[in-house]
C-alpha cells in the first residue's frame, strides 16, 4: 500500500509539474526559465508543508511515512527545475547550482540509505553520488578564490556541510559491517538535511531574518537536531537503538 502511495504521488508530481510548466510557458506568456522558477517556488513551498509532519511525527509511524514520501517526490522535482535553471543562458547560478546538487543528493541518498540495512544492497550508486557531491563542492569553492581572488561566503559554508557528510559516507561505505548500524542515523539526518534547504528557501524568500541569517540559520538549526538524533541513536557509542524494530520506514 505504501509502495502504491509514493508510485501515485511520483506521478502525480511528475505530471502536474511538467503540465503546470507547459501551461504557463504556451498559455501566460512566461518564458520557460520563468515557469520553471515558478513550478521550484510551488514545489518547494508545499514540500517546506508536507515534510513538517514527517519532521514532527512519530519515527515509522503512517504519517511519517506517508508525509515523507510527498515531501521526498516534492522536494525532488523542486531541486530538479533549480538545478536546471542554474544552468540556463543569463541564469548561470554556481551557488544555486551546488545548492541543488547537495539537496539532490541529501533526499536520494537519504532514501537509499534505508536499504542499508540489507546485507545485499549495491553502494556502487552511492559511492557515485558521494564522489560527484565532493567534486562539485571542491570546485564551486575554488573556482571564485582562482578567477576573484576571494571566498564566498556561501560556497563556502555548504561545502563544508556537503562535504562533512561526504566524508562521513565514504567512512561508513569503506567499513560495511558499520551500514547495517548506521541505516537509520544516516536516513534521518540526510532528510533533515534535505528539509534544512526547504526552509532556507522560504527564509530567503520571505526574507524572514535578514542578509546571510537566511541562508545560514536553519544550516545550524539542522545540524544541531541531527547532533540531538546522533546522541539519541548512540552513534557516538558505536552502537544505535532502532526503533525500526517495532516500526518500518519504507519508501
Amino acid at each position: 500500500m505504501l509502495n502504491l502511495i509514493a508510485n501515485k504521488t511520483l506521478l502525480i508530481t511528475a505530471v502536474g509539474a511538467l503540465v503546470a510548466t507547459f501551461v504557463l510557458n504556451q498559455f501566460f506568456d512566461f518564458r520557460l526559465v520563468n515557469a520553471m522558477i515558478v513550478m521550484h517556488v510551488i514545489l518547494g513551498s508545499l514540500a517546506f508543508i508536507v515534510g513538517a509532519p514527517a519532521l514532527l511525527a512519530k519515527k515509522g509511524s503512517p504519517l511519517h511515512v506517508i508525509s515523507g514520501q510527498i515531501f521526498f517526490w516534492l522536494m525532488t522535482y523542486s531541486a530538479a527545475f533549480t538545478l536546471v535553471v542554474s544552468v540556463m543562458p543569463f541564469h548561470i547560478s554556481p551557488s544555486m547550482f551546488q545548492i541543488s546538487v547537495m539537496t539532490l543528493y541529501f533526499l536520494i541518498g537519504g532514501v537509499r540509505s534505508l536499504s542499508y540495512r540489507n546485507g545485499n544492497h549495491s553502494l556502487m550508486v552511492d559511492k557515485g553520488m558521494v564522489y560527484m557531491l565532493i567534486v562539485v563542492s571542491v570546485y564551486l569553492f575554488l573556482h571564485p578564490v582562482f578567477v576573484y581572488g576571494e571566498l564566498s561566503p556561501l560556497r563556502t559554508v555548504f561545502g563544508a556541510v556537503a562535504l562533512l557528510f561526504g566524508l562521513i559516507d565514504l567512512w561508513i561505505f569503506h567499513q560495511p559491517e558499520k551500514l547495517k548500524r548506521f541505516w537509520l542515523f544516516s536516513h534521518l539526518a540526510k532528510m533533515l538535511a534535505g528539509y534544512a534547504t526547504a526552509v532556507t528557501g522560504f527564509f530567503v524568500a520571505q526574507d524572514i531574518l535578514g542578509g546571510y541569517y537566511n541562508w545560514f540559520t536553519p544550516t545550524v538549526i539542522c545540524l544541531a537536531y541531527i547532533y540531538f538524533w546522533a546522541l539519541k541513536l548512540k552513534v557516538f557509542q558505536g552502537k544505535t537503538q532502532s526503533p525500526a524494530k517495532k516500526h518500518t520506514v519504507s519508501y
